[in-house]
């Protein structure tokens, strides 16, 4: 990074890079119909080495040695299919070498069964379970017209507080959870039920647990959802995604009797005091012409949304986009766009709520095999209304960020190599449109262009790049520039 106050006083560091990087393949699940076939054991895997001088000019100790590389790797070996991944890495001022056993898992598949050993990830639907890993086992069928999916497993091990620990964790308690779906139909159109059950053991680690001076609480979680997928016409699809999440926020709290008594789950789910029940989900009406493409989503989750199986997600947010597709010219040019409205404050509970304007326009253009085009602008609009208080209009958050972004990219290819240029532009703008507002320190500007160039040899995947960045940020303190 390069201040423009640094380069006044003449200090700056200048690094030149020379990488080059060997590709070859990586299988993330085995098809047991391929055992028998083929090599019984295959070496793939990638490599990676780079280095180059490193100059530095002004005052202060240098962060590098004069000559600096590096190489990583990470090798996998097969055997009949079943993979066994390594990695290492070494350098110049560095050494390290890992075998990632602790966190394998195998997914083998024959026809529509696949099934999950180990550290898996399953998809059920993303406000009910999508992308957390577990450790356990899992089971996906998919055979004509029957669509079924179940798993076990940890998702989180017990982490114990330590307060006389340098760098104290983040405590945890052991994290359990089971899920089944079941469903009708195939790819093109379908309907699934699911639920999934995750629970805290409250004994997996001593009281108290206190962290960032706010108490860790076990946590029990049950979600109920929905996914479909129609095709009403042709060209028309109708696509569902819902969930409902019932959260206990403290596992040892009293029961609600009032509830209980009719629950017709209370022999796998109790609410207790201080229990939640939220909702989620986005609905999606898509048509697709040959030469036209419209889709009008909504999307709604209510505050304080959380599924245990699911990565975090924003919440307190509805919306409603709307996006048109062109293609031309047998889809050497094709136009596509957004616009849509959001906004938060669901349960108007908040003092104020912020509407967001959403629009974005691109353009992506392949006249040939060997140039393509892109060029993309976005418009985001944030704006305040009152809540619960009137606003004054000094504070009244009103502000815009503007993005415009040009990619190239030049390919030559022949039996023995491909050639690639790589050319990217962006500007960025963050305005603040508050008329009161005469100084905002949120308000800055960034440019930034990349080229790149990749040389890949076709008899042993030989891949030599190098590449050059720049970007300048702009902003009311202050500018930086980075080459």
């Amino acid at each position: 990074m390069i201040n423009a106050t640094l380069l006044r006083n003449r200090r700056f560091t200048l690094c030149l890079l020379l990488v080059l990087q060997l590709s070859l393949f990586k299988t993330v699940a085995q098809d047991l119909s391929s055992i028998g076939k083929g090599k019984a054991v295959t070496l793939s895997g990638t490599l990676g080495v780079q280095g180059g001088p490193y100059l530095y000019l002004g005052s202060g100790e240098p962060r590098n040695d004069p000559f600096w590389w590096a190489a990583t790797g990470s090798p996998t070996l097969s055997i009949y299919g079943w993979q066994f991944p390594f990695s290492f890495s070494v350098g110049s001022r560095h050494r390290s070498f890992a075998q990632p056993f602790n966190r394998y898992g195998v997914s083998p598949y024959y026809k529509w069964l696949t099934l999950h050993f180990g550290y898996r990830s399953m998809r059920f639907n993303p406000f009910i379970m999508q992308g957390l890993q577990f450790l356990g086992a899992g089971v996906e069928m998919s055979p004509k017209g029957f669509r079924f999916g179940a798993f076990y497993g940890r998702f989180a091990k017990p982490v114990r507080q330590d307060t006389l620990a340098s760098v104290s964790p983040v405590p945890a308690y052991r994290r359990m959870g089971y899920g089944v779906k079941v469903g009708v139909g195939n790819r093109r159109s379908f309907a699934d039920l699911m639920l999934v059950k995750v629970a805290d053991d409250s004994t997996s680690i001593p009281d108290p647990v206190v962290s960032f001076g706010n108490p860790v609480n076990p946590q029990e979680n049950l979600l109920l959802g929905l996914s479909s997928r129609l095709v009403i016409f042709k060209r028309l699809i109708f696509q569902l995604d819902a969930g409902g999440s019932f959260l206990n926020r403290d596992i040892r709290a009293d029961e609600v009797d009032t509830l209980n008594a009719l629950n017709p789950l209370k022999s796998i789910f109790k609410p207790r005091l201080g229990v939640q029940f939220l909702t989620a989900g986005q609905a999606s009406l898509n048509l697709n012409l040959r030469k036209v493409g419209l889709k009008l989503q909504y999307r709604r989750v209510d505050p304080d949304y959380r599924s245990l199986a699911a990565f975090y997600q924003q919440s307190d947010l509805q919306a409603l986009t709307l996006e048109p597709t062109i293609r031309l010219f047998r889809n050497k040019l094709r136009f596509t766009g957004s616009i849509g409205r959001q906004q938060d404050n669901l349960y108007r509970r908040k003092s104020y709520t912020s509407t967001r304007t959403i629009g974005s326009a691109g353009l992506s253009w392949v006249p040939t095999k060997h140039y393509a085009l892109d060029v993309n602008f976005s418009n985001y609009g944030v704006a305040q209304q009152a809540g619960l208080q009137v606003l004054n209009d000094t504070f009244r958050v009103a502000q815009v960020n503007r993005t415009v972004s040009v990619g190239q990219n030049i390919t030559r290819a022949n039996k023995i190599r491909n050639l690639s240029i790589t050319l990217n532009l962006s500007y960025q703008e963050l305005r603040d449109l508050n008329p009161f507002n005469t100084y905002s320190s949120s308000e800055n500007t960034v440019m930034f262009a990349n080229l790149q160039v990749s040389r890949i040899r076709l008899r042993d995947n030989l891949n030599i790049n190098g590449g050059l960045n720049f970007s300048h940020n702009s902003f009311a303190t202050g500018n930086f520039l980075l080459v």
